[in-house]
């Protein structure tokens, strides 16, 4: 088994870190320290609940489990949008919502097109990642833009809005994608095949941040 195949030493010195780490807020902040155990237990929870979708739908391989996952991704994405804006998520729902749904249903439907099912689930998560991101960067933009002296200018709120989203959406693409083309170098993908389908999946990750964009600045207007 693979956990046969995890170092005793490497795990301890992990755990011996930990340790450290949150001995070392307690002293400093303990403030931050009930913050941290807060979020770390709200990562482990998440963790659990997309690890178990996970196992399903790998043990089951079906159409309703590949559905549950998409939906749980969806759900995730408008949640971590919605954080940084907390304090106005009524506002910010519904152009959150309909956002990520504009760009999740282009990135899986270029994505299923692209890629066997056996690989769509972790390309597709992969490229909802980015896209939250690039809207998180994107609402915040634009929530700034807003107060400032120009704020007046419709034009001005939505350049300094969007112009962003595409900057920070090309960022965690140029790390993700070479990866994903190596991937499929080692799993003998032919190079040119290869080339275009991560081709075709940043085209289709552009038009999904653009359009999500858009549609979140149409709507919170």
């Amino acid at each position: 088994m693979l956990v046969s195949n995890v170092s005793l030493w490497g795990a301890a010195l992990v755990a011996l870190l930990v340790v450290i780490a949150l001995v070392t807020l307690a002293f400093l902040d303990r403030k931050m320290l009930r913050r941290m155990q807060l979020i770390f237990g709200a990562t482990v929870v998440q963790m659990a609940l997309v690890g178990a979708v996970v196992w399903l739908v790998y043990q089951t391989h079906a159409w309703w489990a590949f559905l549950l996952w998409y939906l749980l991704i969806l759900l995730l994405s408008i949640c971590w949008c919605l954080y940084p804006l907390y304090f106005m998520w009524k506002k910010m729902l519904l152009p959150i919502c309909t956002s990520i749904l504009a760009g999740s249903i282009v990135l899986a439907g270029s994505t299923m097109l692209c890629l066997p099912s056996s690989v769509f689930m972790t390309v597709y998560s992969v490229l909802m990642a980015c896209l939250t991101a690039s809207m998180i960067q994107t609402m915040v933009n634009h929530l700034r833009s807003l107060h400032t002296p120009e704020a007046h200018k419709q034009d001005m709120s939505w350049r300094e809005s969007v112009l962003p989203q595409v900057r920070s959406m090309a960022q965690p693409l140029v790390m993700v994608m070479p990866m994903l083309y190596a991937g499929m170098l080692l799993g003998g993908v032919p190079a040119f095949a290869g080339l275009i389908i991560v081709l075709l999946l940043v085209a289709a990750s552009f038009v999904a941040n653009v359009l999500a964009g858009v549609v979140a600045l149409l709507l919170s207007r």
